[in-house]
């Protein structure tokens, strides 16, 4: 029986949109501090921003971060300002 050698892992490259999605959310830790919370806020925000989802609020709701220290529609706000800061809406 013969072992192979693990697979490589390819990373993003920070220019790539899906790697600045994910940066957003980690930047919001104090907000949301359940790390998978914000893995499925990203994954939501990607559909957003690939328009499989229509609003902001509601790619909110949809990922349904319960561990969120505001309330959605204030959530929405800084993640909207959060999204211009990172150059992924205008």
């Amino acid at each position: 029986m013969t072992t192979k050698p693990p697979a490589e892992i390819d990373y993003f490259s920070d220019e790539e949109q899906i790697k600045k999605i994910y940066n957003l959310t980690e930047s919001l830790s104090e907000i949301i501090p359940v790390t998978n919370e914000r893995y499925r806020l990203a994954y939501c925000l990607d559909l957003y921003i690939n328009g499989k989802i229509n609003g902001l609020l509601e790619t909110i709701d949809q990922a349904r971060p319960s561990s969120s220290s505001m309330e959605f529609p204030e959530l929405e706000k800084i993640i909207k300002q959060k999204l211009t800061e990172f150059n992924l809406i205008k």
